[in-house]
């Protein structure tokens, strides 16, 4: 059995689904050996393909009543890091009882599990999507649009949690700001003052200073707030005429995604402000964690803490699905050099997504 789930984890850690640039079609090497491995195991296979990197690969057998949900695209390797990985990151590499590779952990170790699990049950389902790491992912919003679910009493999404199920997380929102300023000689004296740089920092200031007032004994996170992006700018000599900035924050429970984002905006409203994601948290509003709760303790799953990372468990709760976080690994392992996760923590959660199926068939 390890040794299948090592396999198709060293097939799918070689295919590049980096994202971005989420270079990935329906046509790639990916989906046809996917397609040709569940319908060989009896499976529906329908893919969607809407362009631009966002593929829904949904597998379908008998009748089931849970949903595993995997996203298979994964954070780039960038060039300044590559030198620093000492296992390469395109190619499984065991040591030590860890595989390693990009998406090992994040989350394609749960993938080659669930792609085993095909062999061996008659009433399963799968929903493989290729967008959830980049900016803009519709995939599951647009498989729970299309699709009909009622079928399905629970969604399991298949992220790292040390295969404890996670039923609570926070909400997500990512944003694009513009800054702008006059151009002119930085010996000018409006340079103080009109240089976009220096009002994006002002900004910045007052966005840090909102998101640590959260900060508490319960909540030492505060509002999870990060810039992951500035540019802008010509010279040192040169007052910055125009900077971009791209941040992200992840929502505590009892707050919207929408209510942050007009308070960070109100610190500058004359900038150009565009969301690109604004996600509840899980559970999501109006929905509660009993029948999650319920499902763990009927299929004798240990509960984790609520975490500080946002999944896609969140859209399905929106929508009204019961859903919970669990798969292998650790999400420190996640998005960093030489990406791993422990061989017996696939070999635990093989053990508990088989329990499900067991006993939900």
């Amino acid at each position: 059995m390890i040794n299948n789930i090592l396999k198709n984890l060293d097939f799918l850690i070689q295919q590049d689904t980096q994202n971005p640039p989420r270079l990935i079609s329906e046509g790639d090497l990916l989906y046809t050996h996917l397609t040709s491995h569940f319908q060989k195991q009896g499976f529906n296979v329908d893919i969607i393909d809407l362009s631009d990197g966002h593929v829904i690969f949904y597998a379908v057998k008998g009748n089931p009543s849970i949903l595993f949900n995997v996203h298979l695209d994964t954070v780039p390797v960038t060039e300044s890091t590559l030198d620093s990985w000492t296992h390469s990151p395109f190619k499984l590499t065991i040591d030590e009882g860890k595989a390693y590779g990009r998406g090992s952990c994040d989350i394609k170790g749960a993938a080659a599990c669930l792609m085993e699990l095909a062999k061996t049950n008659d009433n399963m389902a799968v929903l493989f999507t290729s967008d959830e790491e980049g900016a803009n992912g519709c995939c599951v919003n647009h498989f729970i649009e299309k699709t009909d679910l009622t079928q399905y009493k629970q969604v399991v999404v298949a992220e790292p949690t040390l295969s404890k199920a996670v039923i609570s997380h926070r909400g997500y929102l990512s944003t694009y700001v513009e800054f702008y300023g006059d151009c002119g000689h930085s010996s000018m004296a409006i340079a103080l003052e009109s240089n976009a740089i220096h009002k994006a920092n002002q900004w910045l200031t007052k966005g840090l200073d909102y998101a640590k007032s959260f900060v508490s004994d319960q909540n030492p996170a505060g509002i999870c707030f990060n810039v992951g992006v500035v540019k802008g700018g010509e010279k040192n000599n040169m007052i910055a005429e125009k900077v971009n900035l791209d941040f992200s924050a992840r929502v505590p429970a009892g707050m919207s995604s929408q209510q942050v984002f007009d308070e960070l905006k109100s610190y500058d409203s004359e900038s150009q402000w565009k969301a690109g994601m604004m996600a509840p948290p899980l559970p999501a509003d109006n929905q509660n964690d009993e029948k999650a709760v319920g499902f763990c303790q009927k299929h004798n799953i240990e509960i984790g803490q609520a975490v500080d990372f946002w999944t896609e468990a969140a859209l399905f709760s929106q929508a009204g699905f019961p859903a919970i976080v669990l798969g292998p690994g650790n999400i420190k392992q996640a998005h960093t050099i030489d990406e791993w996760v422990e061989v017996s923590q696939l070999e635990k959660i093989y053990q508990l997504y088989a329990g499900i199926l067991d006993h939900e068939n």
